[in-house]
């Protein structure tokens, strides 16, 4: 009897861990599935180094990327003419170059969805954790160097839906 008992809560267990793993995975491919992929863009990690210990990085006294960065990565990212890279946000501070060509920076935040175009020789910096969007208008290709600072497990990019302020 017992054990008729205890198959039964048994079973009764493992039918609600599937469930659970159904429902889990599936709030998983949902947000993942709204996020926004960029087309034509070439990302070239140039160089990472990790820092002997945590360095304190503060950008802005009110910023939520006042952290402790524990590793420098160097990126080479090309934009054919119309290419674009999706909604997106980083990890942690990141400071742009534009080598080359003028790209069009979109930012979450902003209701009037206004590009802010860099031409070669802008810079920008970008505190980390703000979404935003980037895409080449014009004619030539926009060449781009990045320096990512990064806290302990730091992503480079993380992916995220559109705010809703753009009609892309």
């Amino acid at each position: 009897m017992f054990f008729m008992k205890f198959q039964k809560t048994g079973n009764l267990v493992i039918k609600i861990v599937a469930i659970l793993a159904v429902l889990v995975t599936s709030v998983v491919w949902v947000r993942s599935s709204k996020a926004t992929a960029g087309s034509g863009v070439t990302v070239q990690l140039v160089s990472s180094g990790a820092l002997s210990e945590p360095v304190r990085v503060k950008i802005k006294e009110e910023s939520k990327t006042n952290m402790d960065i524990t590793q420098i990565q160097l990126y080479k990212i090309t934009i054919p003419p119309g290419a674009y890279t999706g909604w997106h946000q980083h990890g942690g501070p990141h400071l742009i170059i534009v080598a080359s060509g003028s790209l069009t920076y979109y930012e979450g935040d902003d209701p009037t969805c206004t590009g802010i175009v860099y031409p070669a020789g802008s810079s920008i910096l970008d505190a980390g954790f703000d979404t935003h969007f980037v895409r080449n208008e014009g004619t030539v290709d926009v060449v781009t160097y990045v320096t990512q600072l990064l806290p302990a497990g730091g992503a480079f990019r993380i992916d995220v839906p559109s705010p809703g302020n753009c009609s892309f």
